[in-house]
């Protein structure tokens, strides 16, 4: 019989999988459970479910402070994972769910407020892909940019120092670094899924600054997985790399990574899933190694949704990236 009262690592371990796994693989297989699934990003399931579970009336952000995932006592994360299943066995509207949410923050357009209160699920259908449409076209706009700055970056002549490294995990910057994202794009959080959500909702993790901090901090990391996880960061959506570009910038073993890689607290946020073995095979992924692995396909989907491509044997076609700073 399953405790009443499980430890407050193994809440954030289910909230987690819920938010972040679970609920965007039912709304990419749109599932029959929701008669529709007006979003599909983790951070966008988390934003409707804080709202109403913990907020309720105000945004979450007013009651508890980001991320939430570490500062949600154990009975709020009870709360939120009660929600979750609801969401994922049918028995909550998620339609409903996002019409408050939104309605807290006052981010409703007018044509799918329309639709939401007169339970038109078409024309919400309808207003949320004009609203992919425009995000997928900012985001490709926005990446572009950065590529090709990237580009016009002369590499850093200096290997890291501890105080650069000190800096990287605290998410400061002294200077321009080679391949390193402008700061008026850093704040963007680019898709996981080529199906997005135009949601300005602060996400559990705020930008990619937040990110390093977050994982700089963290009690339960050594610091070769901290080194690891920060280096994940800076691989883009629609690149991948390898376990021994990783490792031969870390001066360890691709085993080495793999193992620091093992239960990513912050997956997908901080992307393993874009690290292949070097023969260009899918590598591991949620414990398992090989194309025959149990969560084999879910890696394959989620790195075709970024514009990874594969050929007719599954291996990967393109070089990997491995300008890490």
């Amino acid at each position: 019989m399953p405790s009443l009262n499980p430890p407050i690592e193994t809440l954030r371990t289910q909230w987690t999988n819920l938010y972040a796994h679970q609920l965007p693989s039912l709304a990419a297989s749109h599932s029959p459970v929701q008669p529709h699934w007006p979003v599909h990003l983790d951070h966008c399931f988390a934003r409707i479910i804080l709202d109403n579970a913990i907020g309720i009336g105000v945004p979450w952000t007013a009651k508890v402070e980001a991320p939430a995932v570490k500062n949600m006592s154990g009975e709020q994360l009870k709360q939120c994972i009660k929600l979750g299943v609801g969401i994922a066995e049918g028995k909550e509207d998620l339609v409903e769910l996002d019409r408050r949410s939104l309605d807290v923050r006052g981010k409703v357009g007018k044509g799918k407020k329309r639709a939401l209160e007169g339970g038109d699920h078409e024309g919400v259908r309808k207003v949320v892909e004009a609203e992919e449409l425009k995000q997928k076209g900012d985001e490709k706009e926005n990446w572009e940019k950065v590529d090709r700055r990237a580009k016009k970056a002369k590499p850093a002549k200096e290997d890291l120092g501890q105080a650069d490294i000190r800096a990287l995990m605290s998410g400061s910057t002294t200077g321009k670094t080679a391949g390193a994202v402008p700061a008026e794009l850093a704040h963007q959080r680019p898709s996981g899924s080529l199906t997005s959500e135009a949601d300005d909702s602060p996400p559990l993790i705020d930008h990619a600054g937040d990110m390093k901090q977050l994982i700089a901090t963290s009690a339960d990391l050594t610091a070769y997985r901290k080194k690891v996880l920060l280096l994940l960061t800076q691989v883009p959506p629609g690149r991948y790399t390898t376990y021994a570009a990783l490792s031969s910038f870390l001066h360890s073993s691709p085993r080495a990574v793999g193992n620091a890689m093992r239960n990513n607290p912050f997956a997908p946020t901080v992307p393993c899933h874009r690290v292949l073995a070097a023969n260009g095979g899918i590598g591991g992924f949620g414990g398992d190694w090989g194309a025959e692995g149990k969560h084999a396909k879910e890696k394959t989907r989620l790195l075709r949704e970024e514009g990874v491509k594969f050929d007719g044997k599954g291996k990967v076609v393109g070089q990997p990236f491995s300008k890490f700073v």
